[in-house]
């Protein structure tokens, strides 16, 4: 990341075998990318706190300390509930941030950077596996051919409906033959979010030609009618059209179009340190009080925020079951400590534009 700059964050399409966890990437949707491979979360702490369903993997960011030295590798995980009724305006219970850190020399990855060779071979055989359906850790197999894992009875249950019953008896006969490569649906929906790479490089600084703002609102206007924006896709359209005469009304949101207009693709904002770009000054019940780390007792501090443009890409749908957010705002142990689980909590305020 920047060093005393905003940084942004856009999507890229690259290929599945790139975003592997040896090249520490940055990404959105697919499955997690971990980084310690061995000291994985249980799947009972990957849960809806609402509704008790498996999270799904939503992104992650590689953030190093590069001034700590047991945090040179260090990446933040993003989950979320898919279900659209654990939803609710200005709250987080249906999110989960994790953090993750490992020194330079570790058990994990070798010293010096890995080559972009697809032929390359890492093995992952020696560490926990991982669920066939969504790739956190899966603890259970298949009774029958015993190569197929799993985190939880329900995406068993799935796997099981959506392909592998056929495939099963091919697995028992057959040791050499490899896992087939096939997406999960659940209600005709993948069950993980489509697969991006997330590139990160600084922000531009304000040009004095950039969008007129007023034509900046006048597109974000268009968006929320056509319900692309995201944020609003579960209000009335009498809601939409009332609360598109009032934008004006709201100066921090006014503030927020004008920032985005330099780039209208971003989908992240990092800012260590900095302050969130918040969406509304509207909201009630968003802002709170931001406890200290539970394992060191230390500050937090504002890290990243994702965007409502990250919906656009990851086809959650504009329905009313939909998942949504304005902003989610991260923050993070301000010492990045090493107390506690290899994989520890952060925080995250999710503030809406609607109430």
């Amino acid at each position: 990341m920047t060093e005393n700059t905003i940084d942004i964050g856009v999507l890229e399409e690259k290929p599945g075998w790139l975003l592997h966890p040896r090249f520490f990437p940055s990404k959105v949707g697919g499955k997690p990318a971990w980084l310690d491979l061995k000291n994985l979360c249980a799947p009972t702490d990957l849960t809806c706190k609402k509704c008790n369903d498996p999270l799904i993997f939503l992104c992650q960011v590689y953030a190093p300390y590069e001034e700590k030295e047991d945090c040179f590798h260090r990446t933040i995980f993003i989950f979320v509930c898919r279900n659209g009724s654990c939803c609710r305006p200005n709250c987080s219970d249906n999110f989960l941030v994790l953090r993750c850190q490992l020194p330079r020399k570790n058990d994990f990855y070798s010293f010096e950077p890995y080559k972009e060779d697809e032929l390359e071979r890492f093995s992952m055989e020696k560490w926990p596996k991982l669920c066939n359906v969504c790739g956190v850790r899966g603890p259970s197999h298949c009774s029958k051919c015993k190569k197929s894992y799993y985190c939880s009875r329900k995406h068993q249950i799935l796997d099981w409906q959506k392909g592998h019953k056929e495939n099963c008896i091919k697995l028992q006969t057959d040791e050499n033959c490899p896992l087939p490569n096939f997406t999960v649906t659940e209600a005709g929906k993948s069950v993980l979010f489509k697969e991006w790479e997330l590139v990160v490089d600084a922000e531009d600084e304000e040009d004095d030609n950039a969008v007129d703002e007023n034509q900046e609102m006048e597109k974000l206007r268009k968006m929320m009618n056509e319900k692309r924006a995201g944020t609003l896709s579960n209000i009335s359209e009498s809601d939409l059209e009332q609360y598109t005469r009032n934008i004006p009304e709201d100066k921090v949101f006014n503030k927020f179009s004008k920032r985005i207009s330099r780039h209208p693709e971003q989908v992240l904002r990092y800012d260590r340190g900095g302050t969130p770009l918040w969406i509304t000054g509207n909201t009630e019940g968003a802002l709170t009080h931001i406890p200290n780390c539970q394992y060191c007792s230390g500050e937090r501090q504002f890290e990243f925020q994702v965007m409502p443009q990250l919906l656009n890409f990851i086809n959650v749908g504009i329905d009313f079951n939909s998942i949504d957010w304005g902003i989610l705002a991260i923050y993070s142990c301000k010492n990045s400590c090493n107390d506690g689980p290899s994989y520890k909590e952060e925080f995250v305020i999710k503030q809406d534009l609607c109430q």
